[in-house]
Protein backbone atom coordinates (compact mmCIF):
# COMPACT_ATOMS: atom_id res chain seq x y z
CA UNK A 1 0.00 0.00 0.00
CA UNK A 2 1.36 3.42 -0.96
CA UNK A 3 2.10 5.90 1.85
CA UNK A 4 -0.55 8.51 2.59
CA UNK A 5 2.16 11.19 2.63
CA UNK A 6 5.54 10.79 0.98
CA UNK A 7 8.42 13.25 0.68
CA UNK A 8 11.30 12.36 -1.61
CA UNK A 9 14.54 14.41 -1.59
CA UNK A 10 12.79 17.66 -0.68
CA UNK A 11 14.88 20.85 -0.52
CA UNK A 12 13.80 24.30 0.58
CA UNK A 13 15.70 27.50 1.34
CA UNK A 14 14.48 31.00 2.04
CA UNK A 15 15.93 34.21 3.45
CA UNK A 16 19.40 32.74 2.95
CA UNK A 17 18.63 29.76 5.19
CA UNK A 18 18.62 26.13 4.01
CA UNK A 19 15.55 24.80 5.84
CA UNK A 20 15.29 21.35 4.21
CA UNK A 21 18.21 19.36 2.83
CA UNK A 22 16.97 16.37 0.89
CA UNK A 23 14.25 15.38 3.34
CA UNK A 24 12.74 11.92 2.92
CA UNK A 25 9.63 10.98 4.87
CA UNK A 26 6.76 8.49 4.75
CA UNK A 27 3.49 8.58 6.69
CA UNK A 28 1.28 5.52 6.50
CA UNK A 29 -2.49 5.15 6.55
CA UNK A 30 -4.09 4.54 9.93
CA UNK A 31 -1.37 5.92 12.17
CA UNK A 32 -0.60 8.87 14.39
CA UNK A 33 2.75 10.09 13.12
CA UNK A 34 4.90 12.58 15.02
CA UNK A 35 7.45 14.96 13.52
CA UNK A 36 10.10 15.85 16.08
CA UNK A 37 13.15 18.07 16.00
CA UNK A 38 14.86 21.00 17.71
CA UNK A 39 13.96 24.59 16.86
CA UNK A 40 14.91 25.38 13.27
CA UNK A 41 15.01 21.74 12.20
CA UNK A 42 12.44 22.28 9.44
CA UNK A 43 9.27 20.90 10.98
CA UNK A 44 6.96 23.80 10.19
CA UNK A 45 8.50 24.20 6.74
CA UNK A 46 7.76 20.55 6.04
CA UNK A 47 4.11 20.82 7.02
CA UNK A 48 3.62 24.07 5.10
CA UNK A 49 5.01 22.47 1.95
CA UNK A 50 2.71 19.44 2.29
CA UNK A 51 -0.42 21.59 2.63
CA UNK A 52 0.62 23.86 -0.24
CA UNK A 53 1.51 27.04 1.65
CA UNK A 54 5.16 26.89 0.58
CA UNK A 55 6.77 25.76 -2.66
CA UNK A 56 9.75 23.45 -2.36
CA UNK A 57 12.88 24.21 -4.37
CA UNK A 58 13.10 20.64 -5.61
CA UNK A 59 11.93 17.16 -4.72
CA UNK A 60 8.63 15.29 -4.80
CA UNK A 61 5.72 15.37 -2.36
CA UNK A 62 2.82 12.96 -2.76
CA UNK A 63 -0.45 12.88 -0.82
CA UNK A 64 -2.48 9.71 -1.40
CA UNK A 65 -0.33 9.13 -4.49
CA UNK A 66 -1.04 12.62 -5.88
CA UNK A 67 2.05 14.61 -6.87
CA UNK A 68 1.19 17.97 -5.33
CA UNK A 69 3.38 19.87 -7.80
CA UNK A 70 1.26 18.59 -10.69
CA UNK A 71 -2.16 18.67 -9.03
CA UNK A 72 -2.07 21.55 -6.59
CA UNK A 73 -5.69 21.75 -5.45
CA UNK A 74 -7.63 18.48 -5.53
CA UNK A 75 -5.64 16.76 -2.77
CA UNK A 76 -6.37 19.58 -0.31
CA UNK A 77 -9.93 18.29 0.06
CA UNK A 78 -8.43 15.35 1.94
CA UNK A 79 -6.64 17.50 4.52
CA UNK A 80 -7.53 19.36 7.68
CA UNK A 81 -4.68 21.65 8.76
CA UNK A 82 -3.93 23.63 11.91
CA UNK A 83 -0.83 25.88 11.84
CA UNK A 84 1.26 26.71 14.88
CA UNK A 85 0.82 30.47 14.48
CA UNK A 86 -2.90 31.09 14.18
CA UNK A 87 -4.25 33.83 11.95
CA UNK A 88 -8.01 33.78 12.39
CA UNK A 89 -10.59 36.35 11.19
CA UNK A 90 -10.90 37.90 14.64
CA UNK A 91 -13.96 40.06 13.92
CA UNK A 92 -16.08 37.03 13.14
CA UNK A 93 -17.88 35.20 15.92
CA UNK A 94 -16.94 31.61 16.54
CA UNK A 95 -20.19 30.50 14.91
CA UNK A 96 -19.62 32.71 11.84
CA UNK A 97 -16.08 31.39 11.48
CA UNK A 98 -17.16 27.75 11.61
CA UNK A 99 -20.01 28.37 9.17
CA UNK A 100 -17.51 29.99 6.80
CA UNK A 101 -15.09 27.07 7.23
CA UNK A 102 -17.82 24.61 6.31
CA UNK A 103 -19.06 26.62 3.34
CA UNK A 104 -15.63 26.87 1.70
CA UNK A 105 -15.53 23.08 1.97
CA UNK A 106 -18.89 22.92 0.16
CA UNK A 107 -20.70 21.37 3.10
CA UNK A 108 -24.50 21.79 3.27
CA UNK A 109 -25.75 24.09 6.00
CA UNK A 110 -27.38 21.34 8.06
CA UNK A 111 -24.12 19.34 8.08
CA UNK A 112 -22.14 22.38 9.20
CA UNK A 113 -24.56 22.97 12.07
CA UNK A 114 -24.42 19.31 13.06
CA UNK A 115 -20.61 19.34 13.20
CA UNK A 116 -20.50 22.72 14.89
CA UNK A 117 -22.95 21.62 17.59
CA UNK A 118 -20.99 18.44 18.21
CA UNK A 119 -17.51 19.93 18.42
CA UNK A 120 -18.37 23.10 20.34
CA UNK A 121 -20.03 20.88 22.94
CA UNK A 122 -17.07 18.50 22.97
CA UNK A 123 -14.50 21.30 23.40
CA UNK A 124 -16.67 23.19 25.91
CA UNK A 125 -17.14 26.19 23.59
CA UNK A 126 -20.93 26.08 23.31
CA UNK A 127 -21.37 29.25 25.36
CA UNK A 128 -18.78 31.08 23.22
CA UNK A 129 -20.46 30.57 19.85
CA UNK A 130 -21.68 34.17 19.64
CA UNK A 131 -18.38 35.59 20.92
CA UNK A 132 -15.90 37.32 18.61
CA UNK A 133 -12.75 35.29 18.00
CA UNK A 134 -10.86 38.40 19.12
CA UNK A 135 -12.30 38.00 22.61
CA UNK A 136 -11.36 34.35 23.02
CA UNK A 137 -8.30 33.13 24.89
CA UNK A 138 -5.34 31.62 23.04
CA UNK A 139 -6.47 28.13 23.98
CA UNK A 140 -10.04 28.77 22.83
CA UNK A 141 -8.80 30.10 19.48
CA UNK A 142 -6.68 26.98 19.14
CA UNK A 143 -9.76 24.85 19.73
CA UNK A 144 -11.66 26.94 17.15
CA UNK A 145 -8.92 26.29 14.58
CA UNK A 146 -9.02 22.56 15.33
CA UNK A 147 -12.81 22.44 14.91
CA UNK A 148 -12.41 24.29 11.60
CA UNK A 149 -9.94 21.63 10.45
CA UNK A 150 -12.27 18.82 11.51
CA UNK A 151 -15.54 20.20 10.20
CA UNK A 152 -15.36 18.52 6.76
CA UNK A 153 -14.26 15.19 8.29
CA UNK A 154 -10.90 15.05 6.47
CA UNK A 155 -9.08 11.81 5.85
CA UNK A 156 -5.77 13.38 6.87
CA UNK A 157 -5.20 15.71 9.81
CA UNK A 158 -2.00 17.78 9.83
CA UNK A 159 -1.37 19.84 12.95
CA UNK A 160 1.62 21.95 13.98
CA UNK A 161 2.05 22.01 17.78
CA UNK A 162 -1.66 21.27 18.33
CA UNK A 163 -1.52 21.09 22.14
CA UNK A 164 0.02 24.52 22.78
CA UNK A 165 -2.26 26.67 24.93
CA UNK A 166 -4.97 24.03 25.35
CA UNK A 167 -6.06 23.06 28.85
CA UNK A 168 -5.61 19.45 30.03
CA UNK A 169 -9.28 18.57 29.44
CA UNK A 170 -9.08 19.91 25.88
CA UNK A 171 -5.86 17.99 25.27
CA UNK A 172 -7.57 14.79 26.41
CA UNK A 173 -10.45 15.43 24.00
CA UNK A 174 -8.03 16.08 21.15
CA UNK A 175 -6.06 12.91 21.82
CA UNK A 176 -9.29 10.90 21.87
CA UNK A 177 -10.25 12.43 18.51
CA UNK A 178 -6.89 11.40 17.06
CA UNK A 179 -7.23 7.83 18.29
CA UNK A 180 -10.79 7.52 16.99
CA UNK A 181 -9.92 8.90 13.56
CA UNK A 182 -7.03 6.47 13.20
CA UNK A 183 -9.27 3.61 14.33
CA UNK A 184 -11.56 4.52 11.43
CA UNK A 185 -8.66 4.41 8.97
CA UNK A 186 -7.68 8.08 8.95
CA UNK A 187 -4.20 9.51 9.42
CA UNK A 188 -2.95 12.09 11.91
CA UNK A 189 0.36 13.88 11.33
CA UNK A 190 1.53 16.19 14.12
CA UNK A 191 4.60 18.26 14.82
CA UNK A 192 5.32 18.65 18.52
CA UNK A 193 7.97 19.52 21.08
CA UNK A 194 6.11 17.53 23.73
CA UNK A 195 8.16 14.35 23.63
CA UNK A 196 6.36 12.65 26.50
CA UNK A 197 3.05 13.21 24.70
CA UNK A 198 4.52 11.94 21.42
CA UNK A 199 5.82 8.83 23.18
CA UNK A 200 2.38 7.96 24.54
CA UNK A 201 0.36 8.99 21.51
CA UNK A 202 2.29 8.35 18.29
CA UNK A 203 2.59 5.01 16.52
CA UNK A 204 5.74 6.21 14.75
CA UNK A 205 7.86 9.35 14.75
CA UNK A 206 10.52 10.94 12.59
CA UNK A 207 13.35 12.96 14.11
CA UNK A 208 14.66 15.65 11.81
CA UNK A 209 17.77 17.75 12.29
CA UNK A 210 18.94 20.58 10.04
CA UNK A 211 16.36 19.64 7.44
CA UNK A 212 17.15 15.92 7.23
CA UNK A 213 15.42 12.83 8.58
CA UNK A 214 17.99 11.30 10.91
CA UNK A 215 15.75 8.49 12.19
CA UNK A 216 12.16 7.33 11.95
CA UNK A 217 10.07 4.46 13.22
CA UNK A 218 8.49 3.18 16.41
CA UNK A 219 10.09 3.93 19.76
CA UNK A 220 11.32 0.34 19.89
CA UNK A 221 13.08 0.65 16.54
CA UNK A 222 14.55 4.03 17.46
CA UNK A 223 15.98 2.55 20.65
CA UNK A 224 17.82 0.02 18.49
CA UNK A 225 19.02 2.63 16.00
CA UNK A 226 20.33 4.84 18.80
CA UNK A 227 21.72 1.87 20.74
CA UNK A 228 19.82 3.03 23.79
CA UNK A 229 18.57 0.72 26.51
CA UNK A 230 15.31 -1.15 26.09
CA UNK A 231 13.68 1.17 28.65
CA UNK A 232 14.98 4.42 27.19
CA UNK A 233 12.38 7.15 26.84
CA UNK A 234 11.70 8.96 23.59
CA UNK A 235 13.32 12.04 25.12
CA UNK A 236 16.52 10.10 25.84
CA UNK A 237 16.55 8.62 22.33
CA UNK A 238 15.86 12.02 20.78
CA UNK A 239 18.67 13.74 22.67
CA UNK A 240 21.15 10.96 21.89
CA UNK A 241 20.41 10.92 18.17
CA UNK A 242 20.38 14.69 17.73
CA UNK A 243 23.60 15.12 19.72
CA UNK A 244 25.36 12.42 17.69
CA UNK A 245 24.18 14.02 14.45
CA UNK A 246 25.32 17.45 15.64
CA UNK A 247 28.79 16.12 16.43
CA UNK A 248 28.99 14.30 13.10
CA UNK A 249 27.99 17.38 11.11
CA UNK A 250 30.43 19.54 13.09
CA UNK A 251 33.27 17.18 12.15
CA UNK A 252 32.20 17.33 8.51
CA UNK A 253 32.20 21.13 8.61
CA UNK A 254 35.72 21.17 10.09
CA UNK A 255 36.98 18.73 7.43
CA UNK A 256 35.46 20.81 4.62
CA UNK A 257 37.14 23.99 5.92
CA UNK A 258 40.55 22.35 6.39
Amino acid sequence: MAPVIELIDVWKSYDGFQALRGLNLMVESGEIFGLLGPNGAGKTTTLRIIVGLLRMDRGVVKVKGIDISREQYEYKKLIGYVPENLSLPEYLTLEEFLMYSGKIRNLPGDKIKEKMNYYTELFELKEKRRSLLLSLSRGMRQKAAIISALIHDPEILILDEPFIGIDPAGQRVLKDIFVERVRRGGTVFISTHLLDTAERLCDRVAIIYRGQNIASGSLESLRKVSKSGENATLEEVFLKLTEETKEHLSKEDIEMKS
